[in-house]
């Protein structure tokens, strides 16, 4: 049996992972997570209005957020490393970090 359906298969994000890029870290988060409180977080960090920690603030100089196949996609632009991200997003952002059913 040979398989005709060209469309690759996604997985789906089970739980937060953050990556480097060449000009920051992408945060990759499950489709679960509550569109409103990401939207929330993703604006408060781009006018310096979030609970992070000050220095971690003024390392970034830029916040957006996608959809992608299987997950939602924060870029946050600056001087951050992945452990950093995670970090303050389990801090500032905790129902970000934790599964939803």
């Amino acid at each position: 049996m040979t398989n005709t359906d060209n469309n690759p298969t996604t997985v789906e994000l089970t739980e937060p992972r953050a990556v480097a890029t060449v000009d920051g870290v992408d945060l990759l988060l499950p489709p679960t997570t509550p569109r409103d409180v990401l939207d929330m977080f993703v604006a408060s960090c781009n006018i310096g209005q979030c609970d992070c920690d000050t220095t971690f603030v003024s390392k970034i100089t830029g916040v957006e957020l996608f959809e992608e196949p299987g997950c939602l996609r924060v870029h946050v632009t600056g001087a951050v490393a992945p452990n950093e991200v995670l970090a303050e997003m389990v801090t500032s952002a905790p129902q970000l970090s934790s599964p939803q059913s």
